[in-house]
C-alpha cells in the first residue's frame, strides 16, 4: 500500500533540540532545523508538538509551513494566531493564580516558575539536590488548594500543571493524522509526555502505519524505550536520521 499523505511530526526539547540548563537557553539543532525545513516542502505534512507555547515553538523552530502544536496539545498556532482547545481560556487566571500561591517555591534554590499561559511548569534541573527538590515541588502542590485544580504530570526534571481536560500529544497526533488524512508517519520524542504520541501511532489501521522513534540518553525513562520502535542516541542521531529522511524522500516520490 501507498503511505502517502505522510507526516512527519516531532518533539522539540531533548529531540531536535539539547537539554539545556534552563528552557530558555535551549536551542533547536541547525542541522535538524536546515532538513526539517527540506522536509517541509518534501512532505504533506512536517509538525511540532512540544510542551511549550506553540507561539514559542514556533519562534524556537523558525519553519513557515511547519504545524505548531503547544502545550501538549491544548493549543495551535493557525494562520498567525493561537487557537486553545475548548474549556482552556478559562485556566489562564487559575494558572495566574496558583503560580502566586507558590511563589515561595523560589525559596528554594535551583527552582524556576514557567508560566505558560494556559499551564505552567516547575522546573528543578539546576537544583543541587534534585530528588529532593522533586519531592518538596510534589509536596507543596499537594498542600495548594489551586494547584490541586490541575493535572499534574512530570517530565525531564520537571513538574507539569495542566488543565485537566484529558488532551495529550496522542490527541494531537490523531487530530493531524484524521486532518491531513495521512496513509504513513514517523514521530520523534524523548520523554514521558511523547509516550502518549508513541501509542497514536501504534493505533495501526488499513489506512495508516505509523513508526514511534524514541530518542534516549542516560535521563530516559523505562516507558519511551519500552513503547519505542526503534531509539536513536541523542539529538546527534536525530540531526543523522533526518538528513537520511531528507536524502531518500525523494527516491520513494518517483
Amino acid at each position: 500500500m501507498t503511505l502517502s499523505p505522510f507526516g512527519l511530526i516531532t518533539d522539540v526539547d531533548g529531540t531536535i533540540s539539547e537539554i539545556a540548563p534552563s528552557h530558555e537557553e535551549a536551542r533547536v539543532s541547525p542541522i535538524c532545523r536546515e532538513s526539517l525545513a527540506t522536509l517541509t516542502e518534501q512532505l504533506e505534512l512536517v509538525a511540532a508538538i512540544s510542551g511549550r507555547p506553540a507561539l514559542e515553538a514556533r519562534q524556537m523552530i523558525g519553519i513557515e509551513g511547519m504545524v505548531y502544536i503547544g502545550n501538549h496539545g491544548l493549543e495551535r498556532w493557525v494562520k498567525g494566531a493561537v487557537e486553545l482547545v475548548e474549556g482552556v481560556e478559562e485556566y489562564r487566571g487559575k494558572v495566574a493564580a496558583a503560580l502566586s500561591e507558590l511563589k515561595n517555591l523560589f525559596a528554594l534554590e535551583g527552582i524556576a516558575l514557567e508560566n505558560k499561559g494556559i499551564a505552567f511548569s516547575i522546573h528543578y534541573r539546576q537544583c543541587p539536590h534534585r530528588e529532593l527538590a522533586r519531592r518538596y515541588i510534589l509536596e507543596k502542590i499537594s498542600t495548594s488548594t489551586l494547584a490541586k485544580e490541575f493535572r499534574i504530570m512530570e517530565g525531564r526534571m520537571v513538574v507539569e500543571l495542566r488543565p485537566p481536560l484529558g488532551v495529550n500529544k496522542g490527541d494531537a497526533v490523531l487530530a493531524l493524522v484524521e486532518r491531513y488524512r495521512l496513509r504513513g508517519g514517523i514521530y520523534l520524542g524523548d520523554d514521558i509526555t511523547d509516550v502518549d504520541a508513541f501509542g497514536a501511532m501504534h493505533r495501526q489501521t488499513p489506512s495508516f502505519k505509523g513508526l514511534a522513534l524514541g530518542v534516549i540518553d542516560e535521563e530516559t525513562t523505562w516507558q519511551v524505550k519500552e513503547e519505542a520502535d526503534f531509539t536513536l542516541n541523542g539529538v546527534g542521531d536525530v540531526e543523522r536520521f533526518l538528513g537520511w529522511l531528507v536524502e531518500i524522500v525523494p527516491a520513494l516520490r518517483r
